[in-house]
C-alpha cells in the first residue's frame, strides 16, 4: 500500500504544478522580497534593467536561499548591454579600474541621484582612489576646481593620463598662448610652442601661476634673460651659450669639484638637462622626473637587477645619490665613499665595532655577505645564510655533517645564535654560553630544583656535555653514555672498576636511567622518588609489597633504599653496604639488650648473618622471619644447635 500511496502523492503534486487541477503557481517577481531595497533605488537616476524591473538581466534568481548570483563576472557583464561603449573603451590607455574590469568603482549598478551612474560627485569620484593632497594646494588649477573631467576622460584614452588632447592642446583650450597678456605674464617672452608642464603644474602647487615646487635660481628670480636671449631677439629662447658652458657660469665650484677619476656619463657630455630642469620641477635638485626612474631611464639592466624580492631601504626609497655621486667621483661605481664606511652613513657603526669581529667586517667590507641593491634574500644576502656562511666556513660544513645536528644548524639558521657582524662573545656568540642556550632551552630551567642541579648545567657550561652544532651521540653529547659522565665523575668510574658488583644500570652506563642531567627538585638529580625509581625495574618486589597483609621492612616503607644498598658499586652481594649484623647494627644498635637478647633465644647474635633468618624487605609475619624454617627454629629449639649465653 505505502508504494500506491507515494505514487499518487507525486502524481497530485504533478498535476498541481502543471495546471491540470486548475490552480496556477504565480511566481514571485524580485520586489516583492525585496522591497526596501526597492524603495531605496527608487531615488533618483534608474539603471535601464531596474527601471524596466528586469532583474533577471544582470542576476540570476536565488530563490529561498539569499546570495548573490551575477550572469557575468564584473565588466563582462555592463559589456552585455554597453557593447557600443566597449569598442570605444578599448583604446589604450586605460582608466585603472577599467584595466581591472571594474567598473562598480564609480558606478552605481541600480540607481544614483547622480548623472552616469556614479557613487559620488565631482571631484570627491576620482578622490576615493587618488590622494587629495597634490590637488589642494595653495594656488588649485580652475579645471581641477572646475572637475577633473575637464582635461581627463574618465574611461580611456589615445592619450597619456587619458588626457582628452595631447599636451600643449589640451591647454591651449582655456589658454590663448598668443594673446598679448599671457606673453606679458611671460615676461615678454613669446613661449608658443614650449612645454607647459617643463614648468607648471597641471594640478595644484604651493606657489603662485601653478608654478612648480622647486625652481631654477633664475627662473625664481624671474631672470630669464640670464639664460636666454632677451625677448626682443631673433631667437629669444635660444640660451646664450650651449649646454654645461651655460651652466658652469654660475656653478664653477662644481665644475671643479667634476674633475674626478669617474664622471657621470651626462656630466662627461656636458648635458646637465639629462637630469635637471632648467626652469621648475616638483623634485628636489631640480631634478625632471623623481629620482629612481630618471636613473632607470638609462640604467635599464640596473632596473631588472633591482625587481628582487627584498630591496635595499635606499633603493626602496628612490633615494641612488644617497650612496652614489650623481655626478663624479674618485671611486668605483662613483661611490660617495668606499667600504663599510659608506654603509655606516645609516647604520650605526657601534653596533659593528666590538670585541669580537666578523672577518668581512674587520675588512671594512659588506659586500661579500650583502647585495648592495637587491636580492632575493632577507637582509639582501647574496645567498641564503646557510650557503653565505659555508662558502668561508667550508670545513665546519664537513664537520657538522655528523647524525645529530643542532636544529639551527639543520636549518641553515647560523645567525639564531651568531651575531654576523660583531659581539663581546667569542665566536660570535649573540649572548655568553650560560645565557645563549636558554633562549630556545628555557624550559629546562623548571627542572633545577633546591635539591640539585647538576653544576655544569647550573654554571650554563651546556658545551661540557654537549656539541653545540653537530655529533654522532644522541642529544648532540660530546660522548656517549657513561664516557661523558666519567670525565667528571672519575671516582665512580674507579669503583666500578675495583669492586665485586656493580649495579646493572652502572655497569652498562646508563646512568640517566636513574639521573636527570639538568637537575632535578629531588636530591640525586633523581627523575622521581627514590623507592619508585628502584621498584621501576624491580618489579616483581614491588609486586610483592601489594600482598595483602605485608609487614615491611621499616627502610622500605620509608624508601629510602640506600640505607642499605648503594646505588652504584659494592663488595657485597645485593650491593649491601655491608655485611651481616654490621649493616643491621646501624639500625638495631641493641643486640646486648635483654629483651634483644631474649627475642633471639638467648642466643648470641654477634657476627651472624642477619639474613639467614629474616627477610630484608618484607614478609607475611611481623618479624619478618622467612617464611620456611628449619624445624628446631620453627619451634623455638634454636638451643639444639646453638650454644645460650
Amino acid at each position: 500500500m505505502k508504494p500506491i500511496r507515494f505514487s499518487l502523492i507525486i502524481l497530485a503534486a504533478t498535476l498541481m504544478l502543471s495546471g491540470c487541477m486548475g490552480t496556477r503557481i504565480i511566481r514571485k517577481s524580485c520586489s516583492d522580497c525585496h522591497q526596501k531595497e526597492m524603495l531605496k533605488y527608487k531615488e533618483g537616476n534608474l539603471h535601464k534593467p531596474l527601471a524596466d524591473n528586469n532583474c533577471e538581466a544582470c542576476h540570476i534568481p536565488h530563490g529561498l536561499i539569499g546570495a548573490l548570483r551575477l550572469k557575468e563576472k564584473d565588466a563582462k557583464l555592463c559589456y552585455q548591454c554597453h557593447e557600443k561603449d566597449r569598442s570605444r573603451l578599448e583604446k589604450a590607455p586605460l582608466h585603472t579600474p577599467l584595466t581591472q574590469g571594474i567598473c562598480l568603482k564609480c558606478h552605481n549598478p541600480h540607481s544614483s541621484k547622480l548623472k552616469g551612474l556614479t557613487r559620488v560627485s565631482g571631484n570627491d569620484l576620482c578622490y576615493l582612489c587618488h590622494a587629495k593632497g597634490p590637488f589642494a594646494k595653495k594656488t588649485i588649477h580652475k579645471a581641477v576646481a572646475d572637475g577633473c573631467d575637464n582635461c581627463h576622460n574618465p574611461h580611456s584614452s589615445e592619450h597619456g593620463y587619458n588626457l582628452l588632447e595631447k599636451g600643449n592642446k589640451l591647454c591651449e583650450k582655456c589658454h590663448d598662448v598668443n594673446a598679448v597678456k599671457f606673453t606679458d605674464g611671460h615676461f615678454n617672452y613669446k613661449v608658443a610652442g614650449t612645454n607647459c608642464l617643463s614648468c607648471h603644474t597641471p594640478h595644484s602647487s604651493s606657489s603662485d601661476k601653478l608654478v612648480r615646487e622647486y625652481n631654477h635660481g633664475p627662473f625664481d628670480q624671474r631672470k630669464c634673460s640670464d639664460c636666454h636671449n632677451s625677448p626682443d631677439s631673433k631667437e629669444p629662447l635660444k640660451t646664450k651659450l650651449q649646454a654645461d658652458k651655460l651652466c658652469y657660469t654660475c656653478h664653477t665650484a662644481q665644475e671643479n669639484g667634476f674633475k674626478k677619476a669617474l664622471v657621470h656619463s651626462p656630466v662627461l657630455k656636458g648635458d646637465c638637462t639629462a637630469c635637471h630642469s632648467p626652469h621648475a620641477t616638483d623634485q628636489k635638485n631640480e631634478l625632471l622626473i623623481p629620482e629612481k626612474p630618471l636613473c632607470y631611464s638609462c640604467h635599464k639592466a640596473t632596473e631588472k637587477r633591482h625587481a628582487k624580492k627584498f630591496t635595499h631601504t635606499p633603493i626602496a626609497k628612490g633615494d641612488c645619490s644617497g650612496c652614489h655621486d650623481p655626478h663624479a667621483s674618485d671611486n668605483k661605481d662613483a661611490l660617495r665613499v668606499v667600504g663599510a664606511q659608506l654603509c655606516y652613513k645609516c647604520h650605526n657603526k657601534d653596533g659593528f665595532v666590538k670585541t669580537v669581529t666578523h672577518a668581512p667586517i674587520a675588512q671594512n667590507n659588506c659586500l661579500p655577505c650583502h647585495d648592495a641593491h637587491a636580492s632575493d634574500y632577507n637582509f639582501e644576502l647574496v645567498s641564503p645564510v646557510e650557503d653565505l656562511c659555508y662558502s668561508c666556513h667550508s670545513q665546519e660544513k664537513k664537520k657538522f655533517n655528523k647524525v645529530t645536528r643542532h636544529p639551527k644548524v639543520r636549518d641553515g639558521a647560523c645567525t639564531a645564535c651568531h651575531n654576523p657582524h660583531a659581539s663581546e662573545v667569542k665566536k660570535l656568540a649573540l649572548l655568553k654560553e650560560e645565557e645563549l642556550c636558554f633562549k630556545c632551552h628555557s624550559g629546562m630551567l623548571r627542572e633545577i630544583g633546591e635539591q640539585g642541579t647538576h653544576p655544569v648545567f647550573k654554571e650554563g657550561k651546556c658545551l661540557s656535555c654537549h656539541d653545540a652544532h653537530a655529533s654522532n651521540n644522541t642529544k648532540q653529547l660530546t660522548e656517549e653514555k657513561g664516557a661523558l659522565c666519567y670525565n667528571c665523575h672519575k671516582d665512580t668510574k674507579i669503583g666500578i672498576q675495583i669492586a665485586k658488583y656493580p649495579h646493572k644500570p652502572v655497569f652498562e652506563e646508563k646512568c640517566i636511567d636513574c639521573h636527570r642531567p639538568h637537575g632535578s627538585k629531588i636530591k640525586g638529580l633523581l627523575p622521581r622518588p627514590l623507592k619508585s625509581l628502584c621498584l621501576s625495574c624491580h618489579a616483581e618486589f614491588d609486586k610483592s609489597l601489594k600482598e595483602k597483609d605485608i609487614v615491611t621492612h621499616r627502610p622500605v616503607a620509608d624508601g629510602d633504599c640506600q640505607k642499605c644498598h648503594s646505588a652504584h658499586y659494592s663488595n657485597e652481594r645485593g650491593l649491601l653496604i655491608a655485611r651481616g649484623d654490621t649493616l643491621c647494627n646501624n639500625c638495631h644498635a641493641n643486640q646486648g639488650d635483654a629483651k634483644f637478647v631474649k627475642a633471639h633465644g638467648n642466643i648470641s647474635t654477634k657476627g651472624a648473618d642477619c639474613l639467614g633468618c629474616h627477610e630484608p624487605h618484607a614478609g607475611k609475619d611481623k618479624r619478618l622471619i622467612h617464611k620456611i624454617m628449619h624445624t628446631p627454629f620453627e619451634k623455638g629449639e634454636c638451643d639444639r644447635c646453638h650454644q645460650k649465653l
